[in-house]
């Protein structure tokens, strides 16, 4: 099995079938792996009347790292996929994916350019004309744009780097941290600009905004700097080096010593002003 499709539901049937008929449609050869999140709508009697689709059943929300790595497990593909069931695909999406990976051997995660129905006016042939005219490439690499509502990665690459961390359930931050674990081990991850996807837009995540400011913390904690730098080519050896800098850098001392200064400063401030009065 060459493609292995992890996509997570938790409600929301009427977006979750959209999205298998278009991934049937568009997609000449994969497994189907679908972790259930605790549904209460008729998804999941949706979803047992489904063949050839392996299932995996969860009694409460494990959210979007534990359950894709629930999938992880069990998928057999070369390639694996994770697709929310909120997008819709189009033509020749697979195809042009691998032929990324095809041609750069050190690429860890690819994904097509992301149609947002939220801010994006125009059809998909106008905007991957805009790509292809703007930066005159097939594909590039680019943190920001390689998103995880639907983006490919390979077994081995997973295999290299580790699944997702479960820190960030139910969700946020997950998916940058796992792009930041690749380029630190020398990886690339890119957008292509020759297809792309339909994303209805955070469908479930939004219901978790409470854990944003949470996983941010954390996230920011594991990865320094890594909110503030989008990394492309040389920006890589960049980080690499500033985060490696930034652990040996007695940080805690100095921010001590900047306070004691802060305090010292504000002091003399009020010793002024009484002068001055």
């Amino acid at each position: 099995m060459k493609l292995s499709i992890i996509t997570l539901t938790y409600n929301h049937l009427d977006y979750t079938k959209k999205f298998i008929e278009s991934l049937a449609k568009y997609t000449k050869e994969y497994e189907l792996i679908i972790v259930d999140n605790g549904s209460t709508d008729g998804t999941r009697e949706y979803l047992k009347s489904l063949h050839n689709v392996k299932l995996i059943f969860n009694d409460e929300n494990m959210g979007f790292s534990k359950g894709n790595n629930q999938g992880i497990e069990i998928a057999e593909g070369e390639f694996i996929g994770f697709l929310n069931n909120d997008i819709l695909l189009y033509p020749d999406w697979f195809e042009e994916i691998e032929r990324v990976f095809t041609n750069e051997p050190k690429a860890a995660f690819v994904s097509p350019r992301h149609v947002n129905p939220h801010y994006d006016d125009t059809n998909e042939y106008k905007y991957l004309n805009f790509y292809k005219n703007i930066y005159g490439c097939d594909y590039e690499k680019s943190f920001d744009e390689c998103v995880f509502s639907c983006v490919i990665t390979k077994k081995k690459v997973l295999d290299d780097i580790g699944v997702f961390d479960e820190y960030y359930t139910p969700a946020f931050f997950e998916d940058n941290d796992i792009k930041y674990r690749a380029i630190l081990a020398d990886y690339d991850v890119y957008v292509a600009n020759t297809v792309c996807f339909y994303h209805f837009g955070s469908i479930t995540s939004v219901e978790h905004n409470e854990n944003f400011h949470k996983n941010r913390e954390y996230y920011i904690q594991k990865c320094p700097f890594g909110e503030y730098l989008s990394i492309t080519g040389r920006e890589r050896d960049i980080y690499k080096r500033i985060t490696e800098d930034f652990r040996r850098f007695p940080l805690k001392q100095i921010y001590s010593l900047f306070i004691i200064i802060r305090k010292i400063r504000n002091r003399i401030n009020k010793i002024k002003k009484k002068v001055l009065k």
